[in-house]
C-alpha cells in the first residue's frame, strides 16, 4: 500500500511512523524545508540551541510524547523541571496559582471561595464525562460551582486571554476541563530545542524507509479511477493508494477541496482564530518567572501570555540573550491581524513594561514575529456534534487529521501524536477491509 502524507507536523510524523511499521510505502511531504509543523524552530549563529517559532512544552501527562520519543530513540534528550510560572490580578500583581498552597494564599479570593474552588478543581481532576460537559459555557459551570467571584477574578479573564471578549462566553466546559485535567506543574522540554526531537524522528523515519520530501511547493492532488496522485514542484508527480492530508482545514480545502467539498464546509464551518506571536531577544532579564497569564487589555496590552523561556531552558544555550514571547490569538478578518510587525513590537515593549516597570528598551537585541492563520478552534456548546471526520466520506482513501480533530483536548504536541497514531490505524483499516 502507497500511502501520502502531506504535511511533516507531529501528527504527520506520527502517522507516518506507524503506517511504516504496518507496512505502507510511505511519502512524506512537507511545504517547508524542515519537519516539525507549528513546534519547528530557528537558531542564531551564536546559539548552541534551536528556539521554537511558537512556544511549546511538555507536561508530565503526556504519555503519547513519551511513546513516540521511545520509537525514535529520543528519550535522552528530555529535559523535565518546575518552572515558576505566575498571574496577574486584578491589582496588577504577579502571584502562582500552580497547586492548592498556591490557591490558598491567593490574595483577591476570601477563604470561602478559595476552599470551594479548591473542591470544584479537584472534581475536576478525576472527572470523566466530558460530554456532559460540553452541554454548558465553561463561564456558565465555573459560576455555578467556583462562585461568580472566583470566575471574575481568575476564569473569565484567562477565557478572554484566550478567545477574545467576544468569543469567551460561548467555550464550553468540556474545553476548560480538558485543560486542566492533564496539566502538571512539571513541564518538559528537549535538549537542543524541539527540533533535536524533530530531527530524531526524521532519523527514524528514513530509516524505516519512508521518503520524505521537504520544501515541497505548490502540491497538488488528484484522483483518478485507479489511484491518487500527487505532484510537488522539484519531487515530480507520485502515485498513491491512499492520500493522509496532516494540515489545517484551510490547508485542505486548497488542497483536496474540489473533491470533498461537503468536508470543507464541515471542517470550516467551526469559528477560528489565528495566532500572532512576537519574540524579543533581550540583553537582561523581563522576569523572575516563565510564565506570566497576563490580563488582556487591547489595545494598551493586547496578549493573552509572555513566556520568558530562558527562565526554563538555560539562557548560556542562546549566547546569554533572554528570550522572551508574546502572544495573542487573534480573528483573522479583524483589524487587529492587520498589526504591521512595528505595531506588533511595540505593544510587546509596553506589556514588557507593565510586567516590570525597570524594564528597558535599550535591552532589546532583535525581535521576530510569526503569525499562524489556524492555530485556535472556538469549541462552543456541543462541539463534539461538528468535529470532522478523519475520513473523507464519499472520497474513496482521503483522510483528514488536524487540530480540529483533538477536540475535546486542545492544541499541543501529545494530541498530535495521538491524532496521527488514530489516523494511521484508519488508513492500515482501510488496507485490511479493501482484501475482504
Amino acid at each position: 500500500m502507497q500511502v501520502a502524507v502531506i504535511g511533516g507536523g507531529f501528527t504527520g510524523l506520527a502517522c507516518a511512523t506507524l503506517l511504516a511499521k504496518g507496512g505502507a510505502d510511505v511519502v512524506l511531504y512537507e511545504k517547508n524545508d524542515k519537519l516539525g509543523g507549528l513546534a519547528a524552530g530557528f537558531q542564531e549563529l551564536t546559539w548552541q540551541s534551536t528556539l521554537e517559532t511558537y512556544y511549546h512544552h511538555w507536561f508530565k501527562s503526556d504519555s503519547h510524547v513519551f511513546k513516540f520519543a521511545k520509537i525514535w530513540n529520543a528519550q535522552e534528550g528530555m529535559l523535565f523541571s518546575r518552572p515558576s510560572t505566575v498571574i496577574q490580578t486584578e491589582s496588577n500583581e504577579f502571584v502562582p496559582l500552580d497547586s492548592a498552597a498556591a490557591l490558598l494564599k491567593f490574595p483577591e479570593l476570601n477563604f470561602f471561595n478559595k476552599l470551594r474552588m479548591g473542591a470544584a478543581l479537584a472534581f475536576l481532576k478525576v472527572y470523566w464525562n466530558w460530554r456532559k460537559l460540553e452541554q454548558v459555557s465553561a463561564e456558565d459551570w465555573c459560576q455555578q460551582f467556583m462562585g461568580a467571584e472566583g470566575f471574575e477574578k481568575i476564569w473569565k479573564p484567562l477565557l478572554v486571554g484566550k478567545f477574545g471578549e467576544r468569543n469567551a462566553s460561548d467555550v464550553n466546559m468540556a474545553w476548560l476541563w480538558a485543560r486542566l485535567r492533564c496539566r502538571t506543574a512539571e513541564l518538559g522540554t528537549y535538549q537542543g530545542g524541539f527540533d533535536a526531537f524533530v530531527k530524531c524522528a526524521e532519523a527514524h523515519l528514513e530509516s524505516a524507509g519512508v521518503r520524505i520530501f521537504k520544501d515541497a511547493k505548490k502540491i497538488t492532488v488528484d484522483r483518478t479511477r485507479d489511484c491518487w496522485t500527487v505532484a510537488a514542484l522539484n519531487h515530480g508527480i507520485q502515485e498513491h493508494d491512499a492520500v493522509v492530508v496532516a494540515a489545517s482545514p484551510l490547508a485542505f480545502a486548497q488542497l483536496v477541496g474540489r473533491h470533498a467539498p461537503e468536508h470543507v464546509r464541515s471542517a470550516l464551518g467551526q469559528p477560528s482564530l489565528g495566532v500572532q506571536v512576537v519574540i524579543l531577544a533581550l540583553s537582561q532579564r523581563l522576569g523572575e518567572h516563565y510564565w506570566y497569564s497576563l490580563r488582556r487589555e487591547p489595545p494598551g496590552q493586547p496578549f493573552l501570555a509572555a513566556i520568558e523561556h530562558t527562565n526554563f531552558v538555560d539562557a548560556r544555550q542562546y549566547d546569554n540573550e533572554h528570550l522572551v514571547y508574546f502572544a495573542k490569538y487573534v480573528p483573522t478578518h479583524s483589524e487587529e491581524w492587520k498589526q504591521t510587525d512595528q505595531q506588533l513590537v511595540d505593544l510587546a515593549l509596553l506589556s514588557g513594561r507593565l510586567i516590570n516597570p525597570k524594564f528597558s528598551e535599550e535591552s532589546l537585541i532583535r525581535s521576530k514575529i510569526f503569525r499562524e492563520e489556524y492555530a485556535q478552534p472556538i469549541m462552543g456548546l456541543n462541539a463534539s456534534r461538528f468535529v470532522p471526520s478523519i475520513h473523507v466520506h464519499g472520497v474513496p482513501r482521503l483522510f483528514h487529521a488536524s487540530m480540529a480533530h483533538v477536540y475535546p483536548w486542545d492544541r499541543g504536541t501529545n494530541y498530535a501524536l495521538e491524532l496521527g497514531e488514530k489516523v494511521a490505524r484508519e488508513v492500515l483499516k482501510s488496507k485490511l477491509n479493501q482484501r475482504k
